[in-house]
């Protein structure tokens, strides 16, 4: 099952990735350079390790869709980024935290 897991933040982090680079193409913002640093430090974690213990709490995106609104570069709830990035934040928050 922890590799099913890991599989599946790898997958919704690269496709968050694509987004927040497709994102930076129309709109340069220090958030998405923050946002595409925290997604690559992820996406390194979860290939260097087979582990998923703690991944979400030591993540580094917890309150990023927050974060994001909280800019002016959203541009609605519909947006494939907004959508994307909440599927992963979900992923994360439902690994378990436990040793």
């Amino acid at each position: 099952m922890q590799s099913e897991e890991l599989n599946n933040v790898r997958v919704q982090t690269q496709k968050v990735i694509d987004l927040v680079n497709k994102k930076k193409k129309q709109r340069d913002h220090k958030f998405l350079d923050t946002l595409l640093g925290r997604l690559k430090e992820l996406l390194k974690s979860t290939t260097e390790s087979s582990d998923t213990t703690g991944l979400g709490e030591n993540s580094r995106l917890k309150g990023a869709l927050r974060a994001y609104f909280d800019t002016d570069i959203t541009e609605s709830y519909d947006e494939p980024l907004v959508i994307e990035l909440d599927k992963l934040e979900i992923m994360l928050h439902q690994i378990p935290n436990s040793k």
